[in-house]
């Protein structure tokens, strides 16, 4: 079986986000924060400047009008978006990977996450409580802890995960803790944490799948975005995905059938809109 420890170590070596993506990440998440603040940490990164006038310029802004400074860019954005764009940028190379383990193809698992980032940016028209800004970041990078989950999944491992699914009827989660002491939810955690990221977007990563047990509206909203996420890409391939969401989340989120209803095909034409945006497609 899998040494946790040696589990942890190959976590904790993953490349880290560029460390103006790690500042922006806190500041953004701070009471504190103000447009100035994001504005100035930005213009000292001329890559994601760059990025961010482009994206802010873009068909996909909604806006005929040109912005040529940082200030004019974060201001049509608004922070959240401007954070997803970072860390989209920081972690693209990583999730573009292939994680056979887990029958992704390259590529695939970064569209999964850009979906679920859309998701996140959708999400706040239709829950009746205020979205926190990090809910963007922890919706993007959800599936991180499958990279390096991925590469300890020997033949002989999936095929017990296989029969936990079959004899046991175990889901994903539910085997993985079993057979290896870690889901790739507290791995993925593991490696926010190791990121330096804040504290909530790690809960939310951690919490992805069981958020009951992660008492804060983050893992609710992270939980959400990866279901909506997988109904986008089932839409998008021709699939049929039936959007099943726990009765508990759904309450605490204030969403009903008729609003989860509506939000899908809504955040799905706004994933065709931005995915060039974070080089989905």
């Amino acid at each position: 079986m899998i040494d946790l420890e040696r589990l942890i170590e190959q976590a904790n070596e993953l490349a880290p986000l560029p460390a103006s993506t790690v500042r922006l990440a806190e500041l953004v998440g701070s009471p504190d924060c103000h447009l100035e603040d994001v504005a100035e940490l930005i213009a000292f990164d001329q890559a994601l400047t760059v990025k961010l006038l482009r994206a802010a310029n873009s068909a996909a802004s909604g806006s005929a009008v040109p912005v040529s400074t940082v200030q004019e860019a974060v201001t049509r954005m608004g922070t959240a978006q401007v954070l997803a764009l970072a860390v989209a940028s920081g972690a693209r190379p990583l999730l573009q990977a292939r994680v056979p383990a887990y029958g992704l193809n390259e590529g695939a698992l970064w569209r999964h996450s850009v979906a679920a980032a859309v998701a996140a940016e959708t999400a706040p028209a239709f829950c009746q409580l205020d979205v926190p800004p990090e809910t963007f970041t922890a919706a993007l990078l959800h599936d991180v802890g499958k990279l390096v989950m991925g590469r300890f999944l020997s033949p002989e491992i999936l095929g017990f995960i296989q029969r936990a699914h079959e004899v046991d009827h175990l889901g994903q989660l539910e085997a993985e803790s079993l057979l290896l002491n870690v889901h790739h939810g507290e791995l993925g955690g593991l490696i926010a944490q190791h990121w330096n990221l804040p504290p909530r977007v790690v809960l939310g990563i951690t919490y992805h799948h069981n958020p009951d047990q992660g008492l804060d509206v983050i893992c609710d909203l992270t939980y959400l975005t990866n279901q909506v996420a997988k109904r986008i890409e089932a839409g998008l391939d021709g699939r049929k995905f039936d959007l099943v969401i726990s009765p508990e989340v759904t309450e605490r989120l204030g969403l009903t059938p008729k609003t989860l209803n509506n939000l899908c095909p809504i955040a799905a034409s706004r994933y065709t809109q931005v995915s060039r945006r974070y080089n989905a497609v």
